[in-house]
C-alpha cells in the first residue's frame, strides 16, 4: 500500500465510513488534454508522458476517472505520433503520468 493510499485509508477511519470510497476519494479533473509528449528513453523504448496539471487525481489508473483520461489521452497521442511520424502507434508500452510546475 501507497504512502497516499494508507493516508486515505486513515482519512476513512477518521470519518467513521470505511465505504464513502474505493482507493481514493473522487475529484474533478483539471489538465489540458493536449499537454503530452513522447521521448525515447534507454530500456523503455518510446514512452508517453502525460502532464496531469493542477489535477488532484491520484495518477493511478485503478481509479476510472484516470484510467478514462489516460485512455483518451494516448489515442490523442497516437494520432499525433501518426501525423509527425507516419508509423502507426497502437499501444504505448509505457507512460508516465506527472505534473509539471514552473515558475
Amino acid at each position: 500500500m501507497t504512502a497516499f493510499e494508507n493516508y486515505f485509508s486513515a482519512l476513512k477511519k477518521i470519518l467513521g465510513n470505511k465505504t464513502v470510497y474505493d482507493i481514493w476519494p473522487d475529484f474533478e479533473p483539471q489538465y489540458d488534454e493536449y499537454e503530452y509528449a513522447w521521448a525515447t528513453l534507454r530500456g523503455l523504448g518510446e514512452v508517453l508522458i502525460l502532464n496531469c496539471g493542477v489535477c488532484d487525481g491520484p495518477s493511478d489508473l485503478r481509479h476510472e476517472r484516470c484510467k478514462g483520461c489516460v485512455e483518451k489521452r494516448c489515442k490523442l497521442a497516437g494520432d499525433a505520433y501518426y501525423k509527425a511520424t507516419g508509423r502507426s502507434k497502437e499501444k504505448w508500452s509505457t507512460m508516465f503520468l506527472c505534473r509539471i510546475h514552473r515558475e
